[in-house]
């Protein structure tokens, strides 16, 4: 979508994350945005004249759902800051920020970027590696950049490219890790917090299972359905309300996206992984209020 500076606030907070923003020449400021939905996780491609974006906590919701976004320098030059860090990236280079925490992004003359939006892993130590210039030529960093790049211009069938989405993000949270240990900073982590972890890596990549219950997650891990029952509820949540919560979420997203204002309700609750309409209705119902056929209606007009 292009934009002028008057417009330009709502078309990036819609797209990518809520911020304010300013201009050093308002009058000549354009900018396009284009965004592509891939399940739970979006690409974001941006073009625009120099501007500067800052979020802070009055943007951030409680209930927002944390992501992670890496964004992938395609020209131009930009600053990011988050966590009392500044990274200064270039052509190519990528960077890790988080957007439950406040962020600001300077971008300059010729910027354009690609930004992978995906759900922020439990477990992972976000913090450490935020604002921080990863070189393109190093690492993973050319594999997960050419792995966004192709995905951006992809035209493949809708489970083709939720399939590839989802490499995309666990090479992404490869890429972290591998980073981490690059630096020195990854340390031996607590072995519940590995668990509970994979659990929800796990559930990401299989939500469109109707098959996905706590004992298959249980049986994929390796343990029983009473210690992952009794490990997540040191965060406070069970296998199956997560599973349930995460499915939602998706659902929901999906109802409120024009994209998908002609896709069947039925359909998108099958998409992911709910088989009983009455109580996929019940779900939505108690989230927000309405059916989901008067959720999306509300969502879309």
């Amino acid at each position: 979508m292009d934009s002028d500076a008057t417009a330009w606030s709502d078309v990036v907070s819609d797209a990518l994350v809520a911020a304010d923003f300013s201009f050093s020449r308002p009058e000549r400021f354009r900018g396009h945005v284009t965004r592509r939905r891939l399940g739970p996780t979006s690409l974001i491609a941006m073009v625009a004249h120099p501007h500067v974006a800052v979020r802070e906590a009055g943007h951030i919701a409680p209930d927002d759902p944390p992501e992670t976004l890496l964004s992938v320098q395609l020209a131009g030059r930009a600053e990011f800051r988050q966590d009392g860090r500044t990274a200064t990236v270039e052509r190519g280079d990528l960077v890790f920020y988080e957007s439950a925490r406040p962020v600001e992004i300077v971008a300059r003359e010729g910027y354009r970027s690609l930004c992978f939006r995906f759900p922020t892993a439990g477990g992972r130590r976000s913090g450490e590696l935020t604002a921080t210039r990863l070189r393109g030529s190093e690492g993973l960093a050319p594999a997960v950049a050419g792995l966004l790049t192709g995905l951006q211009s992809a035209r493949s069938r809708p489970a083709g490219l939720a399939a590839t989405a989802q490499q995309a993000v666990e090479l992404a949270r490869t890429l972290f890790d591998d980073e981490l240990a690059r630096r020195g900073l990854l340390v031996a982590d607590d072995p519940h917090d590995a668990l509970r972890a994979a659990f929800d890596d796990h559930v990401e990549a299989h939500l469109a299972d109707p098959d996905l219950t706590p004992r298959a997650a249980a049986a994929a891990l390796f343990v029983s359905p009473r210690h992952l029952h009794a490990l997540l509820a040191e965060d406070g949540r069970t296998p199956a309300g997560t599973i349930r919560t995460r499915r939602l979420e998706r659902c929901l997203a999906d109802l409120a996206d024009p994209a998908d204002a002609a896709t069947p309700v039925s359909a998108i609750a099958r998409r992911w992984g709910f088989t009983n309409a009455t109580r996929f209705g019940q779900l939505v119902r108690d989230r927000t209020g309405h059916t989901p056929t008067a959720y999306r209606r509300a969502m879309l007009t």
